[in-house]
């Protein structure tokens, strides 16, 4: 029920009502990382097109704008966002504001950090999500590029436990793992880790300023093998509902056969109308998206042409509306970009949007999606009942 009562229906009552503030502003802290993702512009070396990074004072003037108009929640993201020089002291920023962090990292580092760190997390409730594609070693090494990938991971998750710092895990689902993804969530599982969240690979540049990684598209499951992995994300549907563990794979069910194929033709079809009569992207209304040079993205996948450091007198609220004008004429209009077609780490969302903001034109997608968003809920109400029981 708290999933109905924090998510859904806030959500629907903005999209009936409309947003007086975007609900998170996420935010690239940091280009330089520690691994070499085959998948990751940054990762495969590829030379950016900017210049000028963001420094501690740019992240405390985006905190600053963000407690002015109360936006309660940030995303720390990179490259690896434990590599920027001063994270703490953005974290104890933040959470002095009412603010909340999550940080997204690989783990190479995190069991490294400092017991003062550690007790700062936990202060300020930090949520850490820890991306690992698999706990086979070669897969982890090969998506990753460095030997001490999993072990390193590893051991951060076993530091975060000890320290008592609840952990999500986010998983690329490739070429390389897509028969892993059952055993990756027992496996999950049997760690004490409750929650885990997957994404295909985005077969469009993450990160606009640099060129997108040649024949980027194989990397995404083979579509003759869409059948495995729709069983493997079956399985794991069930293992959920059985077990103190819960993913995403009620959400990607809908459409990631679609993409997968999509992704793989390139023939110039929307994947996304192949699930949605009428398209809503809520992620431009929604989000805040701030590039390492400082850049305000008009979504994730689109390049900055306005940059918080030369603000001047206007605010962080000023110049997002300015950033999305167009976007959102343009989107409006049913004028989609190229990289519409990349977008699945925001799909879910999207996809939930445009079926409560136009129920009856997504009467085919409502079809489909009720029936997992009702048997979510009633399997999450069910096993805390049970553990209340206990």
């Amino acid at each position: 029920m708290n999933k109905l009562r924090y998510n859904y229906l806030p959500e629907f009552r903005a999209l009936l009502l409309g947003r007086s503030r975007p609900a998170i502003v996420t935010v690239n802290i940091t280009s330089r990382c520690n691994q070499q993702c085959i998948y990751c512009e940054i990762g495969q070396g590829i030379p950016s097109a900017v210049s000028g990074m963001l420094t501690k004072e740019d992240m405390f003037w985006v905190l600053d704008q963000m407690a002015l108009h109360r936006i309660n929640r940030i995303s720390l993201c990179g490259g690896e966002p434990f590599l920027f020089d001063g994270i703490m002291e953005v974290l104890a920023y933040a959470g002095n504001r009412n603010i909340r962090c999550s940080i997204t990292s690989n783990g190479m580092t995190v069991y490294k950090l400092q017991d003062s760190d550690f007790e700062m997390l936990r202060r300020y409730k930090a949520d850490i999500n820890i991306s690992i594609d698999s706990f086979e070693k070669e897969i982890q090494i090969l998506t990753r590029g460095v030997p001490t990938a999993l072990g390193n991971a590893i051991r951060s998750l076993q530091k975060l436990a000890d320290e008592r710092i609840p952990v999500t895990l986010l998983s690329a689902i490739s070429c390389y793992n897509y028969n892993d993804l059952f055993p990756f969530v027992v496996k999950a599982h049997r760690m004490g880790i409750k929650q885990v969240l997957f994404q295909p690979i985005i077969h469009y540049t993450n990160y606009p300023d640099r060129q997108t990684i040649q024949g980027k598209t194989s990397l995404n499951v083979p579509p003759g093998q869409i059948p495995v992995l729709i069983e493997n994300l079956e399985k794991i549907l069930i293992f959920e509902k059985r077990h103190n563990i819960k993913t995403n794979v009620y959400r990607i069910m809908p459409w990631i056969g679609h993409y997968i194929e999509s992704s793989a033709s390139l023939n110039g079809k929307w994947f996304f109308r192949e699930v949605l009569e009428k398209f809503y992207c809520r992620e431009i209304y929604a989000t805040i998206d701030i590039a390492y040079d400082g850049g305000i993205q008009p979504c994730a996948l689109t390049r900055a042409k306005i940059n918080i450091k030369d603000h001047g007198e206007k605010g962080l609220m000023e110049l997002w509306q300015e950033a999305t004008k167009t976007i959102r004429e343009d989107l409006s209009k049913g004028s989609y970009y190229e990289y519409c077609n990349a977008c699945c780490n925001k799909f879910s969302r999207n996809m939930l949007a445009s079926v409560m903001k136009y129920p009856r034109k997504n009467r085919k997608a409502l079809s489909k999606v009720a029936p997992l968003i009702l048997s979510r809920i009633f399997s999450q109400t069910k096993k805390k009942l049970s553990i209340v029981k206990k």
